[in-house]
């Protein structure tokens, strides 16, 4: 038996989110046969990327609201800005206008992937909420209900809050905020399939434990994550070269005005 630590930058940890959800049997099959919906998101920009393959593109621009370092905080991308959604039908992308178009061709067990703002210690995701329509949520979610579609939901470590996203949904809100670094916004819960970088050292690497130690640091780490691995020494050197690679990969920059 044995150990290692590693630290992941945001960044690394959506790329090793990306690489293991691409290995995910569900997903393959609908690869094969059926839809796959890749909602807009800074984490779902690079599983974008490692469904396309070989495809490079400016996945600063496969954003829509964001949280940025400098001025207005809570802000988007500009909308004229941003690529177009990519539906996969039966394992070739699409670009469409909008998220309805993918909705109307959806069916049961057909995967949406939206990414989130925040996970609770119950596994339930949370979206800032900026448009007062709902944005994507509020687009797809009867559909995800009445159809019987499938919701993954990529996000990282980084992102995990203390309180129930449920409790904290109750006192969000555009007209509720009096107050914003940026857009108000209300919380909207997501509950469905969550996979983080846990999740993706287990589906890509025959570990017995991998366990989340620390978080943050500084310089440019702040949103860092530790994890512990723990499994036999042969699966551990594999991890462990294997999230080496990952330091080679730069962050993107977002998309203003």
């Amino acid at each position: 038996m044995a150990k290692a630590l590693i630290t992941l930058l945001p960044h690394e940890a959506k790329k090793i989110i990306a690489i293991g959800i691409t290995q995910l049997d569900f997903l393959q099959e609908k690869m094969k046969k059926g839809h796959i919906y890749i909602a807009r998101g800074t984490t779902n920009a690079y599983v974008l990327e490692e469904m396309m393959a070989i495809r490079e593109f400016d996945k600063s621009r496969y954003v829509a609201g964001q949280i940025v370092p400098t001025g207005k905080r809570l802000t988007a991308c500009p909308s004229d800005k941003r690529l177009k959604e990519v539906l996969f039908i039966d394992g070739k992308p699409k670009e469409i206008e909008s998220i309805q178009q993918a909705l109307d061709v959806m069916e049961k067990g057909d995967i949406i992937i939206k990414g989130g703002n925040a996970l609770d210690p119950d596994g339930v995701a949370g979206v800032l909420l900026g448009d007062p329509q709902g944005g994507t949520c509020g687009a797809f979610w009867g559909s995800l209900a009445a159809k019987g579609l499938r919701l993954l939901i990529p996000i990282g470590l980084e992102k995990l809050v203390a309180h129930s996203i449920l409790y904290s949904t109750q006192d969000m809100g555009i007209q509720e905020v009096d107050f914003a670094d940026g857009f108000p916004s209300g919380l909207f819960p997501l509950i469905g399939d969550v996979f983080t970088e846990i999740d993706a050292l287990y589906t890509l690497f025959d570990l017995d434990d991998v366990i989340h130690v620390a978080s943050g640091g500084v310089g440019g780490a702040e949103g860092a994550v530790t994890l512990l691995l723990v499994g036999e020494k042969n699966v551990i050197k594999k991890a462990f070269d294997f999230c080496q690679k990952l330091k080679t990969i730069e962050a993107f920059h977002p998309t203003l005005e």
